[in-house]
């Protein structure tokens, strides 16, 4: 065992670190690497750097989205689509009762990457990070790469992006699953409401939700090796939520994929054609967008 030339640095955030963390003796992971795969300050900054960036973040969401699906949304990708699709029997009737897993994923991946829209023509479209859509989280990212950045720069006089993105990854993840839970918390009753909590809700959401960690890098010089405490105070208070989903049965499944998608986008084209009834069109164009209204944030 090589002993520390350098001081071991925590790098904590402190909106979002316990104190217990740094009291606890061992941590939930360690991860060692053996040498520098360096990367200048020059490199940190260009696109090309940031576009790696945020293809970690998108592997870490899709981590947790594959998770999710492989277990708790596994029986409900029917009735995902039929809310995230817009899905109705014709264009008389209501839209039918929101699944409460569904409306836990829909407004989850919404707020995650802070889109516009709950609402999707491809409901299980794969998630993909890009400049025009960063994560709720990127300003304590955006705290964490530079804290990191900095320690490197300063003992290493260069940067090793395998320890940037590896604790990143485990931050992201962290924050996804504890987001995840926050919305399933709430989704019984709102997706019964057919309602939505204003952003101020949602980012307080989301800073109950980010993770209690504290990071312990260690360096040693003679070696060029590096290791990696991650402390995580794992939240207690964590419920199992179990609701009751209206869509199991076999015959409800066949009948949401008989139905159509009334997205704003595609009814807009409808009343566009200005066709003999147009009227009805209009009407219904008015009752999809006062469904959505409510269901905004």
């Amino acid at each position: 065992m090589h002993q520390l030339d350098v001081q071991p640095n925590w790098i904590v955030h402190e909106q979002h670190c316990n104190l217990k963390l740094l009291i606890k003796a061992e941590p939930k992971e360690t991860n060692h690497f053996e040498s520098i795969e360096p990367l200048y300050q020059n490199e940190y900054y260009l696109k090309s750097f940031r576009k790696k960036l945020l293809r970690n973040y998108s592997h870490a969401c899709r981590k947790v989205e594959d998770r999710l699906f492989q277990n708790l949304l596994g029986n409900h990708k029917h009735c995902i689509s039929q809310l995230v699709e817009l899905r109705k029997a014709d264009d008389i009737a209501g839209f039918p009762e929101i699944c409460p897993y569904a409306y836990a994923y829909a407004f989850w991946r919404k707020s995650l990457f802070k889109k516009e829209h709950f609402y999707d023509e491809s409901s299980l479209r794969k998630i993909n990070i890009s400049e025009e859509a960063p994560l709720i989280i990127e300003d304590q990212l955006d705290y964490f790469c530079e804290q990191i950045v900095s320690f490197q720069m300063k003992i290493q006089r260069c940067i090793d992006a395998r320890i940037l993105f590896w604790i990143i990854e485990k931050l992201v993840i962290q924050f996804s699953e504890n987001f995840f839970n926050a919305w399933l918390e709430i989704a019984g009753r709102r997706s019964t409401e057919i309602s939505t909590p204003s952003w101020n809700e949602v980012n307080t959401m989301r800073d109950r939700s980010f993770p209690n960690v504290a990071l312990k890098y260690n360096f040693v010089e003679k070696t060029l090796s590096s290791s990696i405490e991650y402390h995580y105070l794992e939240n207690e208070e964590v419920s199992a939520y179990k609701y009751v989903c209206p869509y199991q049965h076999e015959s409800a499944k066949r009948n949401i994929y008989t139905m159509k998608s009334y997205t704003p986008q595609s009814v807009a084209i409808q009343v566009r054609r200005n066709t003999p009834d147009i009227f009805e069109k209009k009407a219904l164009q008015k009752s999809v967008e006062a469904y959505v209204k409510r269901l905004n944030f």
